[in-house]
């Protein structure tokens, strides 16, 4: 069962800043991003339930991407999958 995915307007503003970050980096880094961040959407979109919890409530999840030090954090709420953020794991969580 293929879960509906739902972007977050502050994750899809995380994945503009990594996609102009990485392609002032080098030219065609973030084709590579973007790339492996959809494929990333695919796995949890299908199977959501693979992935550790990291909430004390068991409600958030996370999913790393392989090449780039990023997290996807989401939840899943009846058939939806809500991705929350794309987070860069170099920085420092907002508290």
């Amino acid at each position: 069962m293929s879960y509906n995915l739902i972007v977050t307007t502050v994750a899809e503003q995380q994945t503009d800043d990594a996609c102009n970050y990485y392609e002032e980096q080098q030219a065609g880094l973030a084709e590579r991003f973007l790339s492996e961040l959809y494929d990333t959407y695919l796995k949890i979109a299908n199977h959501p339930e693979y992935y550790g919890f990291i909430s004390p409530n068991d409600q958030l999840r996370d999913i790393k991407l392989h090449s780039f030090p990023y997290v996807v954090i989401y939840e899943i709420q009846s058939n939806d999958v809500i991705v929350i953020a794309v987070f860069n794991t170099y920085r420092k969580p907002l508290r």
